[in-house]
């Protein structure tokens, strides 16, 4: 397997080579730090060393990146079980060079890698372990996203599940009235949501400042123990000061929400951006973000029109855009693809149609509406073949590797348990473009 991963301008990892295996490697495992905490460090010439490295090269399914910073060899990283659709990879990591330890290069590589894996061999869950007393090592897997799952002698067992990891709390009908359905999801069945989303550590939560008393309530409800994507409502330009709006809004959200910044900060009203005013827009958001207000800024939009107008006036950091088995309209033409090489994080909302493809809550819509015939038909094909109709709908946008989050509209934390066991359920073999719709007037929920 060839692989090279650039992490940034100077660090990037390679598939390690017998010509790296020399003198420096081996006086790594001198190091007093790596004594105590890397199991196998019993090496003390560079022959052992070498027949290490080969044997472990010939291992099938094994990916030995090294770690390079400037072509220095700094570290190595070692993935085993990686093919496609790979339920589970376990993997290794170790700084050799003292002097690269303590700067955030575990995270980096880390996290790049285990993106660029997933994206490539569509991996389930990845598993690592250390000793119970590496605190650095464990706080490094948990910032990952990674969960104790094992304790067993001296040795921790951690575990990202990758659905999970990508897992975002949808909050529109946190008490309040959203959508169609116009279903409120109440006070203690918010609590219970959040209580079990912490316990298998789903760590995003997604609001707007629109959606009625929901900020308020997870102001009142979350600790500092999620991230928060927050969307600001439609802009009045007859007002003197686009920017003034904007951090307007941004405050009374961070009040509400009682936090001091944001995860994300999104254009509710992909209109407004594509408006004349569009560049005061992002020349706000920007300046928010280098005060430290904003961690990323972005957009959510209904359509690739929308999409192709705003690439046109600036990159932003996060594109929210609906994805279900029915919308499939990012997926075509390469889309999410073009999106992603761009380095823009993609957010899939949507999944459930505001709801309407869950049980027999589409029932209320017209006999003859068109919305309701497709999804009569999805429920007709469900019956024919006994397929489960949630793990249908959990695995087409699981297996789309492009998307980085999915926010889910949850109405309560046992349907949330449903979700999960839906998805880690055996795999579906299934045409999911055979579903896809092309009318607009089905696609687009503003013109329902």
């Amino acid at each position: 397997m060839k692989n090279l991963i650039n992490i940034n301008q100077n660090l990037f990892l390679k598939n390690l080579s017998i010509k790296n295996i020399n003198q420096n490697y081996l006086n790594w495992f001198q190091d007093q730090e790596i004594k105590r905490n890397i199991i196998n460090t019993n090496f003390f010439k560079l022959s052992d060393l070498k027949k290490y490295f080969l044997k472990e090269k010939k291992k099938k399914n094994t990916i030995f990146f090294g770690i390079f910073y400037k072509k220095k060899h700094i570290g190595n990283l070692k993935y085993e079980g990686i093919y496609k659709n790979s339920r589970k990879a376990s993997f290794g990591i170790l700084i050799g060079n003292k002097n690269y330890r303590g700067k955030e290069i575990g995270y980096k590589v880390i996290n790049k890698s285990i993106n660029f894996l997933i994206e490539k061999y569509r991996i389930k869950k990845f598993i690592i372990s250390c000793k119970k007393n590496n605190y650095k090592a464990l706080n490094l897997y948990k910032k990952l996203g990674f969960r104790i799952i094992k304790n067993l002698n001296n040795q921790v067992f951690l575990e990202l599940d990758v659905f999970l990891s990508k897992v975002v709390i949808g909050t529109a009908n946190f008490k309040n009235i959203y959508g169609i359905r116009k279903k409120i999801v109440k006070k203690n069945d918010i609590k219970n949501i959040l209580n079990y989303a912490r316990k298998i550590n789903i760590k995003y939560i997604d609001t707007a400042s629109n959606y009625g008393l929901s900020e308020k309530v997870l102001g009142n409800t979350i600790k500092n123990d999620f991230e928060i994507i927050s969307k600001f409502s439609k802009i009045d330009f007859k007002l003197p000061s686009v920017k003034e709006q904007i951090e307007s809004n941004l405050k009374k959200s961070l009040f509400r929400l009682k936090k001091k910044s944001l995860y994300g900060y999104l254009v509710h009203e992909a209109n407004d951006l594509i408006s004349s005013n569009g560049k005061k827009i992002v020349e706000a958001l920007i300046h928010l973000k280098k005060r430290g207000k904003i961690k990323k800024i972005g957009v959510s939009i209904y359509t690739t029109t929308e999409l192709n107008k705003i690439l046109k006036i600036f990159k932003p950091d996060i594109i929210q855009v609906p994805i279900n088995i029915l919308n499939q309209q990012f997926i075509k033409k390469n889309y999410l693809r073009k999106i992603k090489k761009l380095g823009i994080e993609i957010h899939a909302r949507s999944l459930f149609f505001q709801g309407l493809l869950l049980r027999d809550n589409y029932k209320f819509l017209p006999t003859k509406n068109k919305l309701r015939k497709k999804i009569e038909h999805l429920n007709y094909v469900c019956k024919k073949k006994s397929l489960p109709k949630l793990m249908l709908l959990i695995k087409f946008v699981a297996q789309i590797s492009e998307i980085n989050k999915i926010v889910l509209g949850i109405d309560s934390a046992n349907q949330l348990k449903k979700i999960i066991n839906a998805n880690n359920s055996p795999e579906l073999a299934v045409n999911f473009s055979r579903y896809s719709v092309k009318e607009k007037e089905i696609l687009d929920p503003r013109l329902w």
